[in-house]
């Protein structure tokens, strides 16, 4: 899913990397649906020879339309059956708040309960792989839960850099090796971007998630916010110390303030450690397939989580609630209430 409608996307040279290294083969089929600034999109097959086969022209499309994705799934399925099916998603990536802008149809992208909703009307896929971003965290995860075996993303800043390759490595294992579980396909995956040191590599993060296990880690969590809010008065200093302990990822000025996403499981091991912090540290264990990181990110785990907003105390913080953006960990767990009482204690003690 080549979402190149914004400037500085997937150009025509990037376009001849990803022709020169991806093919189909006997056991995988390669189907992309393409859209850039300049031209129209078009669903196009890349046959044995990695020559680009246009199946579809379909003039100009929304790529953060859920639509255009659930369409394109429908194709791909129904033109190319398979045993399994792995998802690649290229484009800017926002955490929690989802991704895929595209700038053609002044669209700031596409919410993860769009994605889901894409997903979960066609019959999911095993793996679902984000080349973009910042989308390894504990919202995306949760709310594709139910429609994907496998999540595969960066924690901190994904660069184009780190792309090339991955995609025929992974056509290449899959038809050498077609019978490796979804599990050990993802940790492959990680492997090829570790190995492959392409720029900056020192800023590397990515990891395989375990998406059946997700929903424990999330009841781990909300029992133990549960347990802080109702011993707030003694928990609150603990909680703050721990919080500006804890790693922020997409760590500059013009960016992390937009998503305000920090390593999760750093926030848990800065925390008293108890039972609750215990539990919490094994879920997120049985969540976690794999992960790699560079030497400038040794505080990050693989997996992130919305904290409260440093600048803004309001705007981000309404976003991540409010029912109508869908966001299945805000409303099934207390992680949203935690943030409330955590903000306005901040407000309150700065007056």
């Amino acid at each position: 899913y080549l979402d190149a409608d914004y400037s500085g996307g997937f150009t025509d040279p990037l376009q001849q990397v990803f022709l020169d290294e991806i093919a189909s083969t006997s056991q995988v089929n390669v189907v992309v649906i393409q859209d850039t600034l300049a031209d129209p999109a078009c669903i196009y097959y890349i046959d044995e020879n990695h020559t680009k086969v246009v199946l579809e022209e379909l003039g100009e499309v929304n790529m953060a339309d859920p639509h255009v994705l659930q369409e394109f799934l429908a194709y791909g399925k129904e033109q190319y059956p398979a045993e399994r099916y792995l998802l690649w998603v290229y484009n800017h990536g926002g955490a929690w708040k989802g991704a895929c802008l595209d700038e053609t149809d002044n669209a700031i992208g596409m919410t993860l309960d769009k994605f889901h909703q894409a997903l979960s009307e066609t019959g999911g896929v095993d793996i679902i792989c984000f080349l973009a971003c910042l989308m390894s965290s504990i919202e995306a995860v949760y709310e594709l839960r139910n429609d994907v075996d496998v999540f595969i993303g960066s924690e901190d800043l994904a660069y184009m850099t780190w792309f090339d390759d991955i995609c025929g490595d992974t056509n290449q294992l899959l038809t050498d090796s077609p019978t490796l579980s979804n599990e050990a396909i993802g940790s492959k995956i990680v492997q090829y971007f570790q190995e492959n040191n392409n720029p900056p590599a020192s800023k590397l993060t990515i990891s395989a998630l375990r998406t059946e296990n997700i929903a424990s880690l999330a009841t781990a969590i909300d029992d133990l916010v549960s347990y802080y809010m109702k011993h707030w008065l003694r928990s609150y200093r603990s909680i703050k110390n721990a919080y500006n302990n804890t790693f922020l990822l997409s760590n500059l000025e013009e960016w992390a303030p937009v998503f305000e996403v920090y390593d999760l499981r750093g926030f848990i091991e800065n925390l008293p450690q108890s039972s609750q912090t215990e539990a919490v540290l094994g879920a997120f264990d049985d969540v976690l397939i794999t992960e790699a990181h560079g030497t400038d990110m040794e505080e990050t785990h693989g997996l992130s989580i919305f904290f409260q907003p440093r600048k803004s105390p309001y705007g981000l913080f309404r976003d991540y609630g409010d029912k109508s953006y869908g966001l299945d960990f805000a409303q099934d767990t207390l992680w949203n209430e935690f943030l409330f009482l955590f903000i306005l204690t901040n407000i309150l003690l700065k007056k």
